[in-house]
């Protein structure tokens, strides 16, 4: 997961030149950098995920990623497909642990 995390992080970096997205680049090439670091990729999926979020604040919020370039749209998607998993896992286990108490 982190190797594909990685290389979309790239493509998306590399792909979208737009000066518009400079910000949003800028803090790419940084998750890139941390994500390749041996940082966790958890917490660099949800830094990745609110950059994202922010990349175009002039689209309202029910075109904030639809209105993305491509590639932003596939990253973002496929972070939050792993970041949905990640808190049902999450909620998952605090019941669990509510119900043994």
């Amino acid at each position: 997961m982190r190797e594909e995390l990685s290389n979309m992080v790239e493509i998306a970096y590399r792909q979208v030149t737009n000066p518009k997205y400079n910000e949003t680049r800028i803090e790419l090439s940084h998750l890139h950098k941390e994500l390749n670091d041996g940082e966790d990729s958890n917490k660099i999926m949800f830094e990745l995920r609110k950059s994202l979020l922010q990349a175009d604040p002039s689209l309202n919020l029910k075109n904030r990623i639809s209105g993305l370039p491509l590639e932003y749209r596939n990253l973002f998607h496929f972070i939050d497909s792993k970041l949905k998993k990640l808190m049902q896992k999450y909620w998952i286990n605090t019941i669990n642990m509510d119900l043994s108490l």
